[in-house]
């Protein structure tokens, strides 16, 4: 798995780190660097209390790269650090290609999505106007 073109992980670097750690990285809204998985999980789940649920969009092409279109989205209703919840609907909206086997089985997945646009969501003051 990749994210945006950078680094490749293993299912078990997954299971490791975490996926809001390997999908975010560093930044200015977010340190991975810093975090656990534990500690990931706890932070989005607390800014996500209802959940932020993942839907399939639409399936751009089939195999052998199976391109597809999602959106991962929740009400923002708990704090992120120190940022009071804006009680807004928080979505991104990605692409993401799949290799797959004949029998359908994936070889790697990269997924390609704005992640400062996501994070700027939920350190902004104010009501965000970025559509």
């Amino acid at each position: 798995m990749s994210t945006n073109g950078g680094q490749e992980y293993t299912a078990q670097d997954i299971v490791g780190e975490g996926t809001y750690n390997l999908f975010l990285g560093d930044s200015d809204q977010y340190r991975a660097s810093d975090e656990n998985f534990e500690s990931s999980y706890n932070l989005f789940h607390t800014a996500f209390p209802d959940g932020f649920h993942w839907e399939l969009m639409e399936v751009v092409a089939g195999p052998p790269n199976v391109v597809f279109k999602w959106r991962h989205w929740g009400t923002f209703k708990g704090a992120y650090k120190e940022h009071s919840p804006s009680g807004e609907i928080v979505e991104v909206v990605g692409l993401s290609i799949a290799k797959v086997t004949e029998d359908l089985k994936i070889e790697s997945v990269e997924h390609f999505f704005d992640t400062h646009q996501f994070l700027s969501r939920l350190t902004s003051s104010g009501c965000p106007v970025e559509h």
